[in-house]
């Protein structure tokens, strides 16, 4: 009996020692990731410190004073300032007018390595008239900007660049946008409305939509005056 009791605490003590190993490696791949810990940000090679992003209250939607502030469709999309790889700040609400496609990733998020190439293709097909803000999560900026250059377009040609290329080194604004897995793509049209959420991986035909949605959102009704929307 004593040797049962015995071979028994061995089992659970061996069960317990692999759930720590398996933790332990889980918690190693996420800081190497750049997921844990503060890895984000750093500086630019002239010696710009790359700024947290900040967090802002948007100005009303032309005639919809009424409308929530929050990451999701029918409310105003949280404002926001953010650093691009050069360390200029950007602002979201600076780009009313046009709609915005903000879209979340990191280096180490499969799905992102898809879907980028063709944001980039969905930004060469409608440059004049669509903002593509990226937003890379706690990675260190040469890191980011280094994966940028690498990756591939559609046409074979290495080197992605959008309207503005930013950083989130201690996700402020992943939070903010209650960001759920990788990538995070968040439709906005051009009075600053969500007018789509998506958590996953999104394809180019689904992108077409979505910015063809964001554009209808802010066209003006037939009989209003004109303003506020785009062509498309």
């Amino acid at each position: 009996m004593a040797e049962t009791r015995r071979g028994d605490l061995r089992a659970r003590l061996t069960a317990l020692a692999g759930l720590v190993v398996i933790v332990g490696g889980a918690v190693l791949v996420l800081l190497l990731a750049g997921v844990l810990g503060g890895q984000g940000g750093g500086e630019t090679e002239s010696g710009v410190t790359i700024e947290d992003a900040q967090v802002l209250a948007p100005p009303p939607a032309p005639g919809r004073g009424d409308l929530d502030v929050a990451p999701k469709v029918g409310a105003l999309a949280p404002d926001f300032e953010i650093s691009d790889y050069n360390g200029v700040r950007h602002r979201l609400s600076s780009f009313r007018g046009e709609p915005v496609y903000l879209n979340f990733w990191a280096t180490w998020c499969v799905p992102c390595q898809a879907e980028l190439p063709d944001m980039q293709e969905l930004l060469d097909r409608h440059k004049d008239e669509l903002i593509v803000v990226t937003v890379n999560r706690r990675e260190p900026l040469e890191r980011a900007r280094l994966y940028f250059q690498n990756i591939e377009k559609l046409n074979g040609k290495p080197g992605l660049s959008f309207s503005v290329n930013g950083l989130d080194p201690d996700d402020t604004l992943y939070q903010e946008y209650r960001g759920l897995g990788m990538p995070v793509s968040v439709f906005i049209d051009a009075n600053g409305v969500v007018t789509r959420v998506n958590h996953g991986l999104i394809r180019l035909p689904q992108m077409e939509e979505a910015v063809a949605e964001a554009v209808a959102s802010a066209a003006p009704s037939r009989g209003s005056s004109p303003g506020g929307s785009i062509g498309y």
